[in-house]
């Protein structure tokens, strides 16, 4: 191996070396799939903070007064992934057929007779 340059004109001077021009370092790339470091850190901050038995409360006291913010959903969606989408084929109490404010006043209704931790 050549060795390093000492001043400025020998370090112009084009040497070998182990990487080619036009070639990657790593030719098959990164796994299909595979998450990188900020959204791996961005997920573990999330489920700590939806996971903590004080923030949840705060939340379902929000939610209840209607001053939960459009981080809530982002929040969750980091935690947990993407919500699966389900939909309500018709059974009795069936949600089709309630207006917002009925479907409002169903899940405030829910939410306060959730048990408290």
């Amino acid at each position: 191996m050549p060795a390093p340059a000492n001043n400025r004109v020998e370090s112009l001077i084009p040497r070998p070396t182990a990487f080619k021009k036009g070639v990657s370092g790593n030719p098959k790339g990164r796994r299909p799939g595979s998450r990188n470091r900020a959204t791996v850190e961005a997920r573990e901050f999330a489920t700590g903070l939806i996971d903590d038995d004080e923030y949840r409360e705060a939340l379902r006291r929000r939610m209840i007064s209607g001053t939960a913010g459009p981080m809530e959903p982002l929040l969750w969606f980091y935690a947990h992934g993407r919500p699966t989408d389900r939909v309500e084929t018709g059974a009795p109490g069936a949600f089709n057929e309630l207006t917002n404010r009925e479907l409002k006043s169903r899940l405030l209704a829910a939410l306060t007779a959730m048990p408290q931790e």
